[in-house]
């Protein structure tokens, strides 16, 4: 009984010293090895320290050691791939790994020891895609399986930081041109570190710890789901332009930075920021046949369709100090600006003769051609610009040939007829203005009220016929029919859009000038009444011309 008893201490000791040897000394059988894994990734790793403009934002994200622990013998350098999110360690034996709870964490216990894959007999590759980046993750690394007393492997705790807490990108919905290449379209970028430490980076900052320039950070972008991410500089403005049009859905992020333990620091990418481009519809604009405007508004934008440059409006601000509503035109070349361009000026409308004149176009004067111009919303501080829509300003036709004559102290029309060119429906009408205020340009046409008039209408000068308009000066202008400088513009009305016709616009208008009408003289054989053979009181002219004239034989446009 004592020999059998004897013979079972023996071999309890001889396998326990086997178990302890096979824990010491790895197996062959543990080391695994995968085949043409990153076979071509130690070329395209540089060993060489990384350098990049992209600085850390806070000391917190460079990767440093736990206090007390080296790097182990034989391990040259741990590259920190957060691109790939992987490590790259170089080491003369196989690399083992195991994750821990916390940053005094030295030891690691033989349970949770991971076998580091082999890309060649210098290099070992561990991924770390699988660990959550919102928190820090420390990593136990030796290359050596040596149990201490407790039968615990030392190992040295490596530091992969968390991703930043919140990156905040604020958009420029209004860069467009070259402005809305690259960083240009960032106005502002705010990142809140894992340590509770803010950095805000601006086109403008100075280089301190709490605002830093832009152009250190490396931003990405993706649109939709299923892109892949980019450099922010192949944003191009056609790009731009057609995100905001379509309302697609902009992601932003900090591209990572690769870094080596012990040498130059990096970071994980940041957590993505969601932007929704949203849509805004456009106006659809109305020319106003009577008045000659378009409600182009404070804030809008048009340009002459197959331009490429907008002429703004500047929006509307009470406080501002800039009268000015249209924006200089030798700014075009300059993204608009809605943060510091407005103006103190409530624009409802722009004339036709203005929209002409500010996108350099000069109707044709003898085609009934219509011209299309483009127009939108202007973008803001809060939303992109709006989509793009069309109207159409109807070609303008010269002015009717008007045939009066003087009755007494009144005014007879004999004859109201289109000029030739002109085949639209020959309806007509007339206001009273001061003489000098068209030799002055000094009228606002859009202001002017005009009555109907029709052949043989006879205007009393002593029935207090008159005009109310307002002036380009601000002032505001009543003219009674017969006082010194009065005279009557005639022209044909214009016809409204319907489901049956285009708009077509009112024509130009002509003058008569009482002081310049024939008398009629009666003769022994006919009573005092209207002779039908009277020279017409001007003469029509088919010249669009925007210069205004006082000779009562030109046509003049408002």
């Amino acid at each position: 009984m004592k020999k059998m008893l004897k013979k079972i201490l023996v071999c309890t000791m001889i396998t326990a010293s086997l178990v302890a040897l096979y824990a010491v000394k790895p197996a062959d059988d543990r080391t695994q090895t995968v085949p043409g894994v990153m076979a071509e990734e130690p070329a395209a790793t540089s060993t060489t320290p990384i350098t990049t403009a992209a600085a850390s934002p806070s000391a917190g994200a460079t990767p440093t050691a736990a206090a007390g622990t080296t790097i182990p013998a034989g391990i040259s350098q741990i590259q920190l791939n957060y691109t790939r999110e992987e490590i790259l360690i170089t080491s003369n034996a196989q690399i083992y790994y195991a994750k821990l709870k916390k940053s005094t964490d030295s030891t690691a216990k033989p349970q949770d020891i991971i076998t580091a894959a082999k890309v060649s007999d210098t290099s070992y590759l561990i991924d770390i895609s699988s660990y959550s980046s919102s928190k820090d993750l420390y990593l136990g690394i030796t290359n050596k399986l040596s149990a201490d007393s407790n039968g615990l492997y030392p190992v040295y705790n490596c530091l992969i930081p968390a991703s930043y807490k919140k990156v905040v990108f604020n958009v420029d919905y209004a860069a467009e041109g070259s402005n809305a290449t690259g960083n240009g379209i960032i106005q502002s970028v705010v990142i809140n570190n894992t340590d509770g430490t803010t950095v805000t980076y601006e086109h403008i900052a100075q280089a301190t710890e709490k605002a830093r320039p832009i152009s250190e950070l490396n931003i990405q972008w993706r649109k939709g789901n299923n892109c892949a991410y980019s450099d922010l500089n192949t944003l191009t403005p056609y790009i731009w332009e057609s995100m905001k049009i379509s309302g697609a859905i902009l992601y932003l992020r900090l591209g990572a930075v690769d870094g080596i333990v012990n040498g130059t620091a990096g970071h994980r990418y940041s957590q993505e920021s969601k932007i929704k481009l949203a849509i805004v519809k456009s106006k659809e604009l109305k020319v106003d046949v009577s008045k000659l405007t378009v409600p182009i508004t404070n804030g809008m934008q048009f340009r002459l369709k197959g331009n490429e440059v907008w002429t703004t409006v500047l929006p509307y601000n009470g406080k501002s100090k800039v009268e000015k509503a249209i924006r200089d035109i030798t700014l075009a070349a300059v993204p608009f600006d809605p943060y510091t361009e407005n103006t103190s000026e409530k624009v409802k409308e722009l004339s036709i003769s203005e929209i002409f004149k500010i996108s350099g176009y000069t109707p044709p004067a003898d085609q009934g051609t219509s011209v299309e111009y483009e127009v939108r919303v202007a973008a803001t501080s809060k939303k992109p610009a709006s989509r793009t829509s069309t109207f159409k300003i109807p070609y303008q036709y010269a002015s009717p040939v008007v045939v009066a004559q003087k009755t007494g102290s009144d005014i007879l029309f004999t004859s109201i007829t289109n000029n030739p060119l002109d085949k639209v429906s020959g309806n007509y009408e007339y206001a009273v203005v001061d003489k000098a205020d068209i030799t002055s340009d000094n009228i606002v046409f859009s202001k002017v009220k005009w009555s109907t008039i029709k052949d043989g209408y006879v205007l009393k000068t002593g029935s207090n016929i008159k005009g109310t308009y307002n002036r380009k000066d601000g002032s505001r202008k009543t003219v009674v029919l017969g006082d010194s400088g009065s005279v009557v513009l005639v022209r044909r009305k214009g016809m409204k859009e319907s489901k049956k016709n285009s708009a077509v616009l009112a024509s130009h208008y002509t003058i008569v000038d009482p002081t310049a009408l024939p008398t009629p003289t009666p003769t022994p054989t006919t009573s005092p009444s209207v002779s039908p053979s009277v020279s017409p009181s001007v003469s029509p002219s088919v010249s669009p011309s925007v210069s205004p004239s006082v000779s009562p034989t030109v046509t003049t446009t408002p």
